[in-house]
């Protein structure tokens, strides 16, 4: 079926939007693909901080391992600033066809009703209480009303931040449409489009850094350092929701972009081995120099090429229809929202296990992918929670 030039009518301009293929997007397998992968590699990452990689986490036992350390930290790292690009892009181009369906206003509330309800559940009920738990577990003071009422100073949004910044792109998508209708050629970016995409990342990164830089906290755990990427990417996906031009890609286009990839990360790799080595982080991620430049470049180039290249790749393959792959894609949201807990009930459970703390890891991460994926699962079938998540 093919559907283009659809105007759709609503309270404020007129929002023009085409689409080629199928003509409901949520029926596609690839972003439901891209979200099952990407969140348990969420869950296992995490599970890796509170054992191995050093990053701050509700619960934690540090391995004395430097090869396991060394084997994880890589990983873990390029996780923590790749791992949610994509979704970043599937978000903007899923919101083109329902802003265009129910209009700005409706698409605004109903944002902040499914991604700022959540939120504000996390950081002020999930949040404290996974807090509670993992100190509770390792013998540090404080009771459960001291973190929920944050008498810690502990609270923030944690692993919500990525929602927090999708609602805050999401309101300002729809304001502007609300002003500005979508009358455009419907065309596909060119290789300069493109670039001036990773530029945008890397410049605007370039500045940011020199205020909150990746190796920075940063005020609710808001991660500034991330909001260009996500931005760009975001923007991106608004055009290929508005304009269709995913449908139009050549595999060849695909396969040069995984390799512009594969050289920026060769590069990034490269800078960030210099970083050590000299042993400040922040000549690569935190000053107005040379390596930090190059950093940002590497970081767009990663961001752009490498999400689309993946998302293409991901469209290409049809996986055969399950119900356990329904019941993962349907359930992903909340398992995103509850994993903390659960990750912080599985480690202090075996917290008194005699064996070392990378044996835990390989204990934990695949359990707690599948005891999330229950969990968000299970919090899917309830009636009221069954709307926002």
């Amino acid at each position: 079926m093919v559907v283009e030039g659809v105007v759709v009518g609503m309270a404020g301009p007129v929002v023009e939007v085409s689409r080629t293929g199928e003509a409901a997007r949520g029926r596609e397998a690839w972003p439901d693909t891209l979200r099952v992968v990407v969140i348990a590699g969420v869950i296992v990452m995490h599970a890796a901080t509170a054992y191995v990689v050093d990053v701050g986490w509700y619960y934690e036992e540090r391995t004395s391992s430097e090869a396991w350390q060394v084997a994880l930290t890589v990983p873990a790292f390029l996780g923590g600033l790749f791992a949610l690009g994509p979704l970043f892009f599937v978000a903007g181009w899923l919101s083109a066809p329902s802003l265009a369906r129910r209009g700005p206003d409706d698409f605004a509330a109903g944002r902040l009703l499914r991604l700022g309800v959540p939120l504000v559940v996390f950081t002020f009920l999930i949040d404290p209480v996974a807090d509670y738990v993992g100190h509770h577990a390792q013998g540090q003071p404080g009771s459960l009303l001291d973190f929920l009422v944050n008498r810690t100073g502990a609270r923030d949004t944690g692993p919500m931040w990525f929602v927090a910044v999708i609602l805050v792109f999401s309101i300002g998508y729809a304001a502007w449409r609300h002003w500005r209708p979508v009358i455009r050629e419907r065309v596909a970016p060119g290789a300069w489009d493109l670039v001036v995409a990773i530029g945008a990342i890397a410049l605007l990164s370039f500045l940011v850094w020199q205020w909150s830089s990746l190796a920075d906290g940063s005020w609710y755990n808001l991660k500034w350092a991330q909001w260009p990427q996500g931005g760009v990417l975001f923007l991106l996906g608004i055009w290929a929701g508005e304009r269709s031009w995913l449908d139009t890609w050549p595999r060849r286009t695909a396969a040069r972009l995984g390799w512009v990839a594969l050289g920026a990360l060769a590069v990034l790799l490269g800078l960030a081995g210099y970083g050590l080595a000299s042993d400040d982080v922040g000549v690569i991620v935190g000053s107005a120099n040379l390596p930090t430049f190059l950093f940002a470049w590497c970081d767009g180039a990663i961001a752009v090429a490498g999400g689309l290249w993946l998302v293409a790749t991901l469209r290409r393959r049809r996986p055969p229809a399950s119900w356990w792959r329904s019941a993962a894609a349907r359930s992903s949201y909340a398992t995103y929202v509850v994993h903390p807990l659960v990750l912080v009930a599985l480690m202090v459970l075996i917290r008194d296990w005699a064996v070392a703390p990378e044996t835990k890891l390989l204990v934990v991460a695949p359990l707690g992918v599948l005891v999330a994926y229950a969990s968000g699962f299970a919090l899917t079938r309830l009636p009221g929670v069954r709307r926002l998540l």
